[in-house]
């Protein structure tokens, strides 16, 4: 309310006072877009803070791969400790569809921080990278 009616006074006062009044009308919305992306940021940190963002699983079962088979349905092949388990998941339901005797993809190492295994993509994108700085 403050700042209408001093950029009323501003505009009657004449050409002058309008220049420095749209000064301070730039100021000020600088200063809350400011604001408004610190606030923005401050809900990221706050969403990767406390585990909502995709952050590297750190439990004992990881995910290897999940396919979707409809709407609502998926396949996924997870990892619990040496063994790897075939899950369905629906809208209502998980089963296990199978468990493996041996790995279907090699397990990950303790060290690795329980990332996945490179896909076809991955190496030939890292094959094409390390191709042209050979160069």
């Amino acid at each position: 309310m403050i700042t209408l009616l001093t950029a009323v006074a501003a505009s009657s006062a004449g050409e002058q006072g309008a220049s420095v009044m749209s000064l301070g009308a730039m100021l000020e919305m600088l200063l809350w877009l400011g604001v408004v992306i610190g606030f923005i940021l401050l809900c990221a940190w706050g969403l990767r803070r406390f585990n909502g963002g995709v952050m590297a699983p750190t439990g004992v079962i990881k995910v290897r791969s999940v396919i979707s088979v409809g709407n609502r349905e998926r396949v996924a092949l997870l990892e619990v400790g040496d063994q790897q388990l075939l899950i369905g998941v629906c809208a209502s339901q998980i089963n296990t569809l199978h468990v493996f005797d041996a790995p279907v993809v090699p397990l990950t190492k303790a060290g690795d921080g329980g990332n996945r295994v490179s896909s076809d993509f991955a190496a030939k994108l890292q094959g094409l990278l390390n191709k042209d700085q050979s160069k």
